[in-house]
């Protein structure tokens, strides 16, 4: 099939209270914005919906604020309601892991918090996916001296792309240096003499974070400010023909919305296989999918077998030409 008519069709139809009234604080100075999806190209999981996140915490190193403590606790929800106060959809490792029946373990590095963001999107439950990782640790040293007691607390972590596997900003508070009214040995104390500095630690911390996010939203303009990722897809096309394996490329990096790059990776007799980047969600490719191929004669519920997941499309020919509807082509 010629490239111009199927080009055309797609025109027409296609440690403590520091660490909670640090992050609560520093939410205010990220300039994110609203992560609302206001056209086509949309932010991930949803044609109109936010971005998701999942907030972390690491806690294996014997110098971090341990998990089980509810200053933990705090910190993981002070910074959650920073979040979803940004615009983005904050999703709770306690629902999912409940709803999914995990048990968490005590002591957890950056790997095994990574581990927990791909094992929740291969759920494949809607309410479960994330498409960026907070992931914090907060590092804290305590000596008793003769007439006080110093603390030292340093925060510090990163945001990761949970589905195109990249870095995208770290943050890094310079440590911290609290000394105590008389001698306080107990942890719970210590971390009552750091809160009342918490403040101004937040708006440092706000600013860096203000930098490393600032990337997720698209250049300023009169509208909403709108936070989009780019998502990356593997395309594999097998057993078409090479005029229409060529004329879907051909559309979908002409046409497509959310389209950024795309490059080859493989090419052989009956297979084909790209890179393909866009900020396009699933769902809206899955839909301009739909209608290219059957456009082309090559209906998703006849012939070709289509499929559309996080990271992959897939499309197949599964019904020799021959066996394919009179108004088939390819």
């Amino acid at each position: 099939m010629p490239l111009g008519p199927v080009t055309a069709m797609a025109s027409r139809g296609l440690i403590s209270a520091f660490g909670a009234a640090l992050l609560m604080s520093c939410a205010s100075a990220v300039a994110v914005g609203r992560a609302e999806d206001r056209g086509s190209g949309g932010a991930y999981g949803s044609r109109e919906g936010p971005i998701p996140v999942l907030v972390l915490g690491e806690d294996r190193d014997p110098d971090t604020l341990p998990r089980h403590d509810p200053a933990f606790r705090r910190v993981v929800a002070e910074l959650q309601a920073a979040m979803d106060r940004r615009g983005f959809r904050v999703v709770d490792e306690d629902a999912v892991a409940a709803g999914l029946g995990w048990r968490r373990p005590e002591g957890r590095d950056r790997l095994d918090l990574l581990e927990v963001a791909k094992l929740a999107n291969a759920s494949e439950r809607g309410a479960d996916r994330v498409r960026a990782v907070v992931l914090f640790r907060i590092e804290g040293s305590v000596t008793d001296l003769a007439y006080t007691t110093r603390v030292e607390l340093h925060l510090s972590g990163d945001i990761v792309d949970a589905v195109g596997n990249r870095f995208l900003g770290g943050f890094d508070l310079p440590a911290e240096t609290v000394s105590t009214a008389g001698r306080c040995r107990a942890y719970a104390c210590a971390s009552q003499a750091v809160a009342a500095r918490a403040q101004d630690l937040a708006t440092e911390l706000g600013a860096v974070l203000a930098t490393k996010l600032a990337h997720l939203a698209p250049p300023a303009s009169s509208g909403p400010v709108v936070a989009q990722l780019d998502g990356v897809y593997t395309v594999t096309i097998r057993h078409l023909a090479p005029e229409n394996a060529m004329a879907i490329v051909d559309v979908m990096t002409r046409e497509f919305p959310g389209y950024r790059s795309h490059a080859l990776i493989r090419r052989g007799a009956a297979l084909r296989r790209y890179e393909y980047v866009t900020t396009a969600d699933p769902a809206t490719l899955e839909r301009w999918l739909t209608l290219l191929l059957v456009d082309m004669g090559l209906d998703p519920a006849g012939p070709v077998a289509l499929s559309v997941r996080p990271g992959e499309i897939r499309i197949e020919r599964v019904l020799p030409p021959d066996s394919a509807r009179p108004a088939g082509g390819g």
